[in-house]
This record gives structure tokens, C-alpha cells and sequence, in this order.
């Protein structure tokens, strides 16, 4: 088993070739385009790039807040953008990588949609490194500097929309050797390597702003896996892609290694004059052809027990356009009668050790859609399992598309090449990530953290947030509850996460960059007040609920009452009013006490004075 990751970041502030923001929104405006496959560098079309030509589609482009003419294609790349370019050589330094002498971008030909120009634009920064694991070294093979593809909003009816808003992002791609051992492997080389990016100031920090591919052979040909959303989907991805290999594997020795030959497909529409399904009857009406083919001795292998073969050739439909495709081992069901499945299984002279598939779509399209399945069901059968596979959010993969080769690469002629001098190393000695280590040994030196507490900044990507406000926070531990637990626990509560805005309120400063904010902002914040007023965390935290689960304003919340803490009298007060009402005891006295009071209380108090009240009893 061999396994590698290609590991992406995006960077904040610029595009890469723009000096639009990566931050922006969708507006109304659009344009429409068609994408046409060209001859990479050496004279021969990409694998990849001629499949999605087969497809045909369609591409509407929505134009964002923070797009121009050079994400529209309608212009020229500008210079890149330098600080994109100093961050993958502080990176290329911190995995011990060669850092080249010449930045060279590439055009990667594209034309899936995901860019308006028909190429991706890439340049290798820093290759040959290395990253220590606790199973021993994973190789670098390259960090290259690219920019982002554009954001897929929909999909329907041939064709695709996207929103220019994440095109031109400045990407890192941190590639690995295929050194990794198994899917546990996997995870802890991903976090290690997304440790780096993520101390850097200017890493993003959204939701989208870390993608993971992941390379995997099992001897049938290497598949990569585009897009595992999260570090957790990686080894339950894996451990997916090993099962729907041993069971393919399984299938193929069914057939010792000679596929069965599809059936050609016979239009079956008749059939169905008087159907009562719905969803055929509604496909009919629209124009739509009812098509079946005989897959000989593949009966109870198209959804059987691990076995998938229908999956896999309902892959390759749904990538022409077609909603996918049914079969005999799934039947009955669409609301097909009997009778009607008797006519299909007749029509398609299917015997006890044969499957049937139906496909419904305009006959053009069931026409180009049979020889991709035919090709399919050939590589299947003889495990020639290379290719490209999108990860599904429930941690399965999908056929995508065929691998992609060098033959998409062609130079970039807008921009010249970037002379990597003496000087430009020199400079961004002091952005050279530190280790998880290193910065783990800081947290808790210069902060008095716990262990726990440290990793847990770090690997929840608050370090450089945590760093930016600690400054002058008398207290850190109660910065680190807040931002780990405290916060956390009430957007639960609420039942959705606070918004950008409301973090700078909370905390002062901009919660996906850290950019501080002007000082009066930061005064106005809850942490600012806090400050200000010396709140204690039971108030401060007090404060923070108000704010989060009651909707107080922050301006507010200096005139509230409950934010005043009680003081010794007030305590001993409610105590007596406790006991008389009986069954207060030392278990229940905090549960007890803040039932009865909506202000802030510092329990060690109560409990204290609670203590000396039961003492001068016994006196």
C-alpha cells in the first residue's frame, strides 16, 4: 500500500495575480462560457482534459466583489504577488526543502470550468524536503504556488455554475512522496504539514481554505482523491477506497480478468406507455428515451454485499449529465411493475446469470454515454484502477475523471520568471514557521498553558488569534477557556456559529486574520471592557452569554445590573433565604445559588462564606 497527500492552503490579503481581495461576495451579474481542449507543451491532449471535452457543458461564471478582468480572462496577469511568493519560500524552508533559483509559472490546461481562462496557473517554489513523523521521515516532493480555482455554486442540466469569488486565491500545494504507511499515517503527516501553514499571519482560515488530495495504490494504479474536506475524513476515506479495491479486486477474479461485453442498448420507451411510475412517466413526457443493456454474468454483482458495480457505472452517466442509471439488482423499485420488468429483461434477452441496466436521457446522450461504460467496465475488470476520485462528505469517493498527466503543461507567457535572489531569502528569515513543538514549548512558557491547553490552540488554528490578544491579557489560561470552551459551548447552544463581526466584537480584532483593529474598537469589545473594568472570568464569561445566547449589545452591556458581582452582604443573603427554604447542603449550593441569582458571583466565595455561616452555628 502506498499513500501520498497533496495538501492545499489558501492564503489571505491579495489574488495571486491581482491585487483584487480574497475576500468578496457573489453578485448578479453573469457570463456564460465554453471551454475547448488545447495541446499541452509536448504536443499531445491531456487524458483528463479530452474526458471532460466528451462531457460538453456549459459554464456560467458569477462575478464576485473581488474579481476583475484577470479573473474573467479579459486580461493579462499582473505581477505576482509577493507576499503569496515569500510565504511558500518561508514554508519551502520550514519542510527543509531546495528552494529553486527561478520561480516558473505553468499553465495547467483545465477546462472543467473550475477557471475561465481553460488553465490553472502554477509554479514549483520549493522541492526535495522532508517532514519527521513519529513513523519516521515522509519526502517533499514539491511546494508550488498557485491560484485557486473558482467556487462550484450547481450542476443541472449540462451545465455548471461558479462563482468567480475563489478564483485567483494564492494556493499552497505541498506535495508528498507516496512514503506514507496507512490511513492513521496519513492523518498525522496532514496535521503536521498543516501545522506550518497554519502559523503563518496570513493563512486564511475559512471553511474552504484547506482542501487535502490524497494519492493511493494498492498495486491497481495510483488514484487520487480530490478534495478530502476535513483532516478527520482522511483516514475514513482511505479506509473506503481499500474496501471498494478489495471488493473490485474480488469482482475481477470473478471473471479471471476478461470483462464481459456490454450489451449494445435497445430503446425500451414502448414499455412504458402506460407506466405508473412516476418518474419514468415524467422523463417520458419530457422527450426522454428509456434505454436498457444486458452486463452478462453480472447478476448480484452490480449491488451485492460489498460489490458496487453499478455504482461505479452510474458514476460515469452522472458525469455525462445523466441523473445515473438503474439495474436489474436493485429491483424492483422506481415504481416499475412486474410485468414491466418481465418486457425489460426480455427485451434486453437477459439470463439467470445476467444484470440489466436502464438509463433515461435524450438517446444522443445514451448513445455517447456506452462506450465510457464499456471502457469502464474493461479497466475495472482488469484493475487497471487509475484515476482521479472526488471525496464525498460521508467519507466515500466518486469516479471523477481520468488521471491527469504532463501532458496538461504548457509555459506561461504573461509572467516572466522570478529570480529567487540572495536578498529575497535573507528577507523572510524571520516568517520561517517554527515547529509544533517549538511553539508548543512558547505557549507554555511565555503563557503558563497547560499541554492540552497548547496543542489545543494550535490545532484548533487559533494560535496566531490567541497570540494577537494575549498581549496585556492579564489572565491567558482564561483567554485559552475562552476561546476553547467557553465560546465553543454557547455557539451549541444557539445552534450556529458567531459571525465575522461578531468575533471582532467579542474579541477586538478580526477573528479569520487577526488583524488588530483600531484601539477604540478594541476597548469597545467585550475582551476590551473586561479589561477596562477588571471583570473577573465569572463575569466576563457572564457577559459573554449575555452577548451570545440573549442578544445584548456590546454597548449594553456595561449597564447591566447582573454584570455588577454580588458582593459578601448580598451573598450571605441569599445563603439565609437558601436555608431557610431547607435542603442546602455544601453538593448543591453553587446549582442552588445560581438559581436564585442572575449576577455575577465568584463561587469560591459562596463557598467560603457558606462554610464560615455553618461554623458560628456551632459555636
Amino acid at each position: 500500500m502506498k499513500i501520498g497527500l497533496e495538501i492545499h492552503f489558501q492564503l489571505k490579503g491579495n489574488k495571486l495575480f491581482c491585487s483584487c481581495s480574497t475576500e468578496g461576495t457573489d453578485s448578479s451579474s453573469t457570463f456564460q462560457r465554453k471551454l475547448t481542449p488545447v495541446m499541452g507543451e509536448m504536443g499531445v491532449v491531456d487524458n483528463a482534459v479530452e474526458y471532460e471535452n466528451i462531457r460538453n457543458r456549459e459554464f456560467l461564471y458569477r462575478i464576485s466583489s473581488n474579481s476583475c478582468l484577470v479573473e474573467r480572462d479579459e486580461e493579462p496577469p499582473h505581477a505576482v504577488n509577493t507576499d503569496a511568493l515569500n510565504t511558500a519560500m518561508a514554508i519551502s524552508k520550514a519542510l527543509n526543502c531546495k528552494i529553486l533559483d527561478y520561480a516558473s509559472f505553468m499553465r495547467k490546461i483545465v477546462i472543467d470550468g473550475s477557471n475561465t481562462s481553460g488553465f490553472q496557473r502554477t509554479g514549483i517554489i520549493g522541492m526535495d524536503g522532508y517532514i519527521q513523523t513519529s513513523r519516521g521521515p515522509v519526502r517533499i516532493s514539491t511546494i508550488t504556488l498557485e491560484e485557486d480555482a473558482c467556487r462550484k455554486i450547481s450542476e443541472k442540466h449540462g451545465r455548471a455554475e461558479y462563482s468567480l469569488d475563489r478564483l485567483g486565491i494564492p494556493l499552497i500545494e505541498i506535495s508528498t512522496e507516496p512514503d506514507i504507511v496507512d490511513p492513521d499515517h496519513a492523518l498525522e503527516t496532514a496535521k503536521a504539514i498543516g501545522h506550518f501553514v497554519m502559523s503563518m499571519n496570513n493563512f486564511r482560515g475559512e471553511v474552504d481554505s484547506i482542501r487535502q488530495d490524497v494519492n493511493f495504490s494498492m498495486g491497481f494504479g495510483r488514484v487520487e482523491i480530490k478534495g478530502v474536506s476535513k483532516l478527520s475524513f482522511i483516514k475514513e476515506t482511505l479506509d473506503y477506497e481499500i474496501k471498494r479495491q478489495e471488493s473490485l479486486g474480488e469482482i475481477s477474479g470473478i471473471f479471471h480478468g476478461e470483462p464481459p461485453e456490454i450489451g449494445n442498448f435497445i430503446d425500451i420507451t414502448d414499455i412504458f406507455k402506460n407506466t405508473e411510475s412516476s418518474m419514468v412517466k415524467k422523463a417520458i413526457i419530457a422527450g426522454k428515451s428509456v434505454m436498457c443493456a444486458r452486463l452478462p454474468g453480472c447478476n448480484h454483482l452490480m449491488k451485492y454485499g460489498n460489490y458496487r458495480l453499478g455504482r461505479e457505472l452510474a458514476d460515469v452517466a452522472k458525469n455525462m449529465g445523466i441523473g445515473g442509471l438503474m439495474h436489474s439488482d436493485e429491483f424492483p423499485a422506481y415504481g416499475l411493475s412486474e410485468e414491466e420488468l418481465n418486457k425489460i429483461y426480455s427485451a434486453a434477452v437477459k439470463r439467470d446469470e445476467d444484470a440489466v441496466i436502464v438509463v433515461i436521457a435524450d438517446r444522443g446522450s445514451i448513445e455517447s454515454l456506452s462506450p465510457l461504460l464499456r471502457e469502464r467496465m474493461n479497466k475495472i475488470i482488469k484493475l487497471d484502477l487509475a484515476e482521479t476520485r472526488a471525496a464525498t462528505a460521508n467519507g466515500e469517493t466518486r469516479y471523477l475523471r481520468p488521471l491527469a498527466g504532463k501532458e496538461r503543461m504548457y509555459p506561461e507567457t504573461d509572467i516572466p520568471l522570478i529570480r529567487i535572489t540572495e536578498d529575497m531569502l535573507d528577507s523572510i528569515k524571520g516568517r520561517v514557521p517554527k515547529s509544533l513543538d517549538e511553539i508548543k514549548k512558547e505557549l507554555i512558557e511565555k503563557f503558563k498553558l497547560s499541554s492540552v491547553e497548547a496543542e489545543s490552540i494550535i490545532n484548533n488554528n487559533l494560535l496566531s488569534l490567541f497570540t494577537s490578544i494575549s498581549e496585556g491579557f492579564k489572565n491567558p489560561s482564561l483567554l485559552s477557556r475562552i476561546l476553547l470552551q467557553v465560546i465553543p459551548e454557547y455557539e451549541k447552544k444557539r445552534g450556529k456559529k458567531l459571525t465575522q463581526e461578531e468575533m471582532r466584537e467579542i474579541l477586538g480584532v478580526s477573528i479569520s486574520g487577526g488583524n488588530t483593529y483600531r484601539r477604540d474598537d478594541a476597548i469597545k469589545s467585550i475582551i476590551g471592557i473586561a479589561r477596562s473594568r477588571g471583570w473577573d472570568r465569572n463575569t466576563l464569561e457572564l457577559a459573554l452569554s449575555l452577548y451570545i445566547l440573549n442578544s445584548i449589545p456590546v454597548s449594553e452591556l456595561e449597564k447591566r445590573p447582573e454584570l455588577v458581582p454580588l458582593n459578601e452582604d448580598d451573598i450571605r443573603g441569599i445563603i439565609n433565604e437558601l436555608r431557610e427554604e431547607g435542603q442546602l447542603n455544601e453538593k448543591n449550593l453553587i446549582v442552588m445559588f445560581r438559581k436564585k441569582t442572575d449576577h455575577s458571583f465568584d463561587p469560591r466565595l459562596v463557598m467560603k462564606i457558606y462554610g464560615e455561616m455553618k461554623r458560628y452555628d456551632k459555636m
